[in-house]
């Protein structure tokens, strides 16, 4: 029987009956303002108005889920059934049916990781008020964050791997549109096309282990796949690590991990906020990806984990040295805060600490959309992204500045609970390693951007740079401040408990707060480079960036005429008649149509009947069971 509570007021207060209705506006709530946005709403003020609608309905939401569920030991499962179809074959029972179930699942952990994502929403909202001013269609662009707010919030919450890859492809469809929104401009076109074609592998292995598991096992609820992964016949091991292994290349795929970093790093010419977007949501979905799959992962052989570890452990390693061979401002920050997610993905090796990895790579997505925002407002005071020609950003552009070293220190700090436990030597230094050489790349932009003296160059007045306008400042800065509180929750072991309901035993201090000397070496190491060497550093980057430069356009001539340039094509095409043309005709169709309906008379006793089955109609439809 669910438990009930009554305050003075005499409200009753029952939390079966608040979770039945507050559950499903978490989901279906973002989505309902996309298709108002999609379907006719129309100029930049309105659909900004509209958009910051769909975070706050799916905010309520969760509010009220996690209020409701606060002291529960376990999680809240809202299930609509859609589809369940029989196949009429003749083979093993659970292939004899079809089912398609819209799962919604809230527990402690999925409730901090959907707080995280709206987060983000909002602070991308705010901030796109001001920033994405220059954007040409402001109604696709609020559309499409809030169609990725509705697919971030629906891997984190399924329960079902169907229903979860359905999020992850139109997350993946959208984030592509996202960035290629400022259509006439060449650089960011092509680069943007890079986020639809490289992370397509990622999202074809993710969609080849889930196929992979259903023929084996004939189960996608991941509550019932599990118990059948040891109690099938046929289903061997090696079928089941392989699987494994492919939905891990998904999510190091959209996450940028070696070797799919260039769709990230590679898109230094996308206008600010959908890159800061593109960062944000895709590390909370790969959180919610990964804290669901573990379970599977523990139950195959050793290689999947082995591969998590050592892809991780090399990302974290190897991308912080290719921003720094590089004078790009936006290409630092964005290896920067890879390497510091890869170090978050380093955790999902360890069973006992999936809950503080996630939450964690939800730290990283919280701090990375702040840096962005902060490394563009930066750059666009100082009128270039290379760092050569940055500096005084302290006394210039104080709040940028400042905010760029905070969402440096928040998931830094966060590490610490991670790998505050004894670890093997090879782990210690992979962390350690990882942890000083992306701190040492982030900082190296605090320090030069920030402390550095500003140099003159033509065309260019230093006296012009100002501090930009409140909403460019206060969202990533709020952001960078909100990243702090998880990170720092992480180290009460009450908190862990509550995200898992495991015991977690107190970790020595000294080994906790032993890693701020990794963080202190990476600051110290940016604070000579920047300020004491500039020169030489610059010159080192330079070199680097030539030769990085050259190894680039070799590979391109190998590689580039057998793949590069026929997916690009192809691409091209789909957006020349895909994207615009169906676009254009099916907005040409909708105001047609609306000019049609509104050109006439209607009576009001069709239109209220018509409108009253309708309505039947789609309350028969939303209802479980339908289609059975």
């Amino acid at each position: 029987m669910a438990s009930t509570a009554r305050n003075g007021s005499g409200f009753k207060f029952d939390p079966a009956s608040t979770l039945s209705w507050a559950v499903p506006m978490i989901l279906f709530a973002p989505l309902l303002v996309f298709a108002m946005i999609a379907l006719g709403v129309r100029g930049r003020r309105a659909t900004a108005n509209l958009a910051l609608l769909a975070p706050l309905a799916a905010l309520a939401g969760v509010v009220l889920a996690g209020w409701a569920g606060i002291a529960k030991p376990g999680f809240y499962d809202g299930r609509y059934d859609w589809l369940n179809v029989g196949t009429n074959f003749s083979g093993p029972a659970q292939f004899q049916t079809y089912a398609l179930t819209i799962g919604i699942r809230v527990s402690h952990l999925t409730t901090v990781l959907m707080l995280c994502v709206l987060a983000v929403s909002f602070g991308l909202l705010a901030w796109s008020r001001v920033g994405a001013r220059g954007e040409p269609s402001p109604a696709r662009y609020h559309g499409l964050l809030t169609l990725l707010v509705a697919c971030a919030l629906g891997v984190i919450v399924s329960t079902d791997l169907s229903e979860l890859y359905v999020f992850w492809a139109i997350g993946g469809v959208a984030t592509y549109l996202l960035m290629t929104n400022s259509w006439s401009d060449a650089g960011a076109t092509r680069a943007a096309r890079l986020s639809l074609a490289v992370p397509m592998v990622a999202d074809l292995s993710l969609l080849a282990g889930i196929a992979i598991l259903y023929s084996r096992y004939g189960q996608l609820s991941i509550d019932q796949l599990i118990p059948a992964l040891h109690h099938t016949a046929g289903a061997g091991p090696k079928a089941l690590a392989t699987a494994c292994i492919l939905i891990f290349v998904g999510a190091a795929g959209r996450l940028g991990l070696v070797p799919f970093q260039g769709w990230l790093t590679g898109a230094a010419t996308v206008p600010t906020g959908a890159l800061a977007a593109a960062q944000g949501y895709w590390a909370l979905m790969a959180a919610g990806l990964l804290f669901k799959v573990m379970p599977i992962f523990a139950s195959a052989n050793a290689w999947p984990l082995r591969v998590v570890a050592a892809t991780a452990a090399v990302s974290a390693v190897l991308l912080p040295l290719l921003g720094l061979a590089g004078l790009d401002v936006r290409r630092v920050v964005t290896a920067g805060g890879i390497a510091i997610s890869a170090l978050a993905v380093l955790g999902f090796a360890r069973p006992l600490a999936v809950a503080t990895a996630a939450v964690l790579l939800g730290v990283t997505g919280l701090a990375r959309v702040a840096a962005v925002l902060a490394t563009g407002s930066l750059v666009a005071g100082m009128r270039s992204p290379l760092l050569t020609e940055m500096g005084e950003g302290f006394r210039r552009m104080r709040l940028p500045i400042v905010t760029l070293a905070l969402a440096a220190l928040a998931p830094a700090v966060a590490v610490g609970p991670l790998a505050g436990t004894t670890l093997r030597w090879y782990w210690t230094l992979a962390y350690a390693l990882g942890l000083a050489l992306a701190t040492f790349a982030l900082f190296r932009v605090y320090f030069v951007g920030g402390h550095a003296a500003l140099p003159r160059r033509r065309g260019f007045d230093p006296s012009r740079v100002r501090t930009p306008a409140a909403l460019l400042v206060y969202p990533p800065l709020l952001l960078a401040l909100a990243a702090f509180v998880p990170a720092l929750a992480l180290y009460r072991t009450g908190f862990l408990h509550y995200l898992d309901r495991q015991t977690h035993p107190q970790a020595a201090a000294v080994f906790m707060f032993g890693w701020m000397g990794a963080v202190a070496v990476g600051v110290a190491l940016a604070a000579a480079v920047s300020l004491g060497a500039r020169g030489l550093g610059d010159r080192l980057a330079g070199a680097s960036a030539g030769a990085l430069a050259r190894t680039r356009e070799g590979s391109r001539a190998i590689l580039g005429r057998r793949l590069a340039l026929p997916a690009l094509d192809l691409l091209r095409s789909g957006e020349e008649s895909g994207v615009r043309v169906g676009e254009l005709r099916l907005g040409r169709a909708i105001v047609e149509s609306g000019g049609a309906v509104l050109g006439r008379r209607l009576r009001m006793g069709p239109l209220l009947i018509g409108a009253i089955v309708l309505a039947v109609v789609i309350s028969a439809l939303a209802a479980p069971g339908v289609f059975r």
